[in-house]
């Protein structure tokens, strides 16, 4: 039996600060609209196969075609997608370290082998260094999340452009889930490069994780191909039409953008004893610790679910409302404190 990377599913139970979900529901306006449409949804009828509406309204939203964007049940569910066409036995995915888990997952589902180039502390990375190993070694397949996951850390253009320029002849997937928090995204580049393709979500910053809608972006030939492939029947009727509703109230999602970077800079302002928090472009932050043992125990503790890392010496914890802050705040002081 093949070896398959296996993916630990988020726990749903204490203040939840380990999935990077943003904290507030969808606002009442948006929950008044899914009520309503409920009514007219035939649940004895499957759902748009095409999901033509909710192209329409991403591809509204982020200035595209219908024809070049793919829905599907998350993010998750398009990157599967797509490495399903291109990877295969004796083909190489290239990423970074560390980086979304979920690509050694998809990987070693379709055999292929794995190369991760080493980042630095804080997420950064020589780019020259990077398109020299990934030369070296003849890899079939580019991804890494921008900003990153779990480290925040934020690759700007003209880096990204470096990079698919170097591998023109090679896919080169672009994972944006967190591109609202960043500074600018490289979906003008996206008919530029034949290989070249991002992917979105809305399950952070348009706070809809529970609905499972991500999506995939390329130029029109290859999202035509890869459509062919895709899973019938995919996202689910109410998944795809409470989408299209939260599509038309993309100015609330995006209010909060500022109040949730203005948190986290505010936390990676404070300095804490045996802690060193990493700067982030994200909606979390990276904590390193030489105690890392006791910092778990106390978020534990305190009933705070934060993401950890077998055999590493750093968590990830999302950024929250201003009360869940406030708990994490006096955690690390806690911390602070059991070591003096």
């Amino acid at each position: 039996m093949k070896q398959i990377e296996s993916y630990t599913a988020h726990k749903q139970d204490g203040i939840l600060l380990n999935a990077n979900e943003v904290s507030d529901n969808i606002n009442e306006a948006l929950k008044k609209d899914i009520k309503a449409l409920i009514d007219t949804i035939d649940f004895n009828r499957y759902p748009d196969n095409d999901c033509l509406e909710l192209r329409k309204a991403y591809g509204k939203y982020i200035q595209f075609n219908e024809e070049q964007i793919l829905c599907g049940n998350g993010s998750d569910q398009m990157l599967d997608l797509i490495m399903s066409y291109y990877l295969s036995s004796g083909k190489t995915l290239y990423t970074l370290s560390p980086d979304f888990g979920m690509y050694d997952y998809y990987a070693s589902r379709y055999d292929a082998r794995i190369l991760k180039f080493p980042c630095e502390k804080d997420g950064s990375f020589d780019v020259d260094q990077f398109i020299k190993m990934g030369k070296k070694n003849h890899v079939d397949f580019i991804i890494f999340s921008n900003p990153n996951n779990p480290t925040g850390h934020y690759l700007k253009n003209e880096d990204m452009l470096r990079i698919v320029e170097a591998f023109k002849d090679i896919p080169f997937v672009d994972d944006e889930a967190y591109i609202e928090f960043a500074q600018e995204s490289m979906l003008p580049y996206i008919n530029q490069y034949e290989h070249f393709y991002i992917t979105r979500t809305l399950s952070k910053v348009f706070g809809l994780a529970s609905i499972r809608t991500g999506f995939l972006i390329g130029n029109q030939k290859n999202i035509e191909t890869l459509s062919k492939i895709k899973v019938p029947y995919s996202l689910n009727t109410l998944s795809q039409k409470i989408a299209v509703h939260a599509l038309n109230y993309i100015e609330d999602a995006l209010k909060r953008v500022k109040p949730i970077c203005c948190d986290r800079d505010e936390l990676l302002k404070q300095k804490f004893k045996g802690i060193e928090l990493i700067p982030s472009h994200a909606n979390f932050i990276l904590v390193y610790s030489s105690n890392i043992s006791l910092l778990k125990q106390l978020f534990e503790d305190s009933h705070i679910v934060i993401r950890t890392y077998p055999d590493k010496d750093y968590v990830r914890i999302t950024i929250g409302n201003k009360e869940e802050n406030q708990k994490v705040f006096e955690v690390l002081k806690q911390f602070e404190k059991e070591i003096l």
